[in-house]
């Protein structure tokens, strides 16, 4: 695939969502720079960051127009830059250690409402789940929808039934957190399934709810959502951190 550069996009966020100059980077010793080149980025910590969420403007019952704060719900660091997607926005958005927007990254066509993300910088690729549907699209930093990776159902190992999650290892294998069997199921790069892990024992499932990392692939859930769990390569089983 032939890589592109990324250029600046004229699509910004309007000011209200505009990040202080120098917020991001008066805040770095907020985010842990290490051999993982990534790491999802909680509400706490962009409220930290001084990140304002930007609004729209929508008519209430009463026929006047309200101004909608729109909430993060989906952040992530990927080397020295922050994604961002803003919940019912169309794209998302990009920023530098300087606190200064870079570009907004377009979803495909009729998308819907992105549920999580994972980038791969170097390709200029993100691995995207939509809310609601059972497979993940691959598109570029330019918006083209340029393949899927799974389908839906429950009878073979390459189906998925419920992503929920997703993050790229450091050889480009897709792992995508399954709802339906509360398992981690994973791909190659060209959307070939390679095997499963995280699968329950004696019928008791456990409670994943995000998948992060790259050299390393951690796995965060729990009943409060304090437990990690750490991928195996070698055995392809997750061992318990805490």
């Amino acid at each position: 695939m032939e890589r592109r550069t990324f250029l600046k996009s004229g699509s910004l966020l309007c000011a209200s969502g505009v990040l202080p100059i120098g917020a991001f980077a008066a805040n770095t010793s907020t985010f842990t720079f290490s051999e993982q080149g990534t790491q999802r980025v909680d509400a706490s910590t962009l409220d930290k960051l001084g990140l304002t969420a930007p609004k729209i403007s929508v008519q209430a019952p009463s026929g006047e127009q309200v101004a909608l704060t729109l909430k993060a719900s989906v952040a992530r660091r990927y080397g020295d830059l922050l994604y961002v997607y803003f919940e019912m926005s169309k794209e998302i958005a990009v920023f530098d250690v300087d606190g200064n927007q870079q570009s907004a990254i377009t979803l495909p066509d009729g998308f819907g409402v992105l549920s999580d993300f994972a980038v791969e910088p170097s390709q200029q690729l993100l691995y995207l789940i939509k809310r609601g549907h059972h497979h993940i699209t691959v598109a570029s930093f330019y918006g083209e929808k340029l393949s899927q990776i799974g389908e839906f159902g429950i009878d073979l190992a390459a189906q998925l039934n419920g992503p929920k999650s997703i993050t790229l290892d450091a050889f480009g294998h897709v792992h995508i957190l399954e709802m339906g069997t509360s398992s981690i199921k994973v791909f190659d790069s060209n959307g070939a399934f390679l095997y499963t892990y995280g699968q329950a024992r004696l019928g008791k499932r456990p409670n994943y709810r995000a998948l992060d990392g790259t050299q390393q692939i951690v796995v965060s859930g729990g009943q409060l959502g304090d437990r990690k769990w750490i991928f195996s390569k070698e055995v392809r089983k997750l061992l318990a951190l805490n």
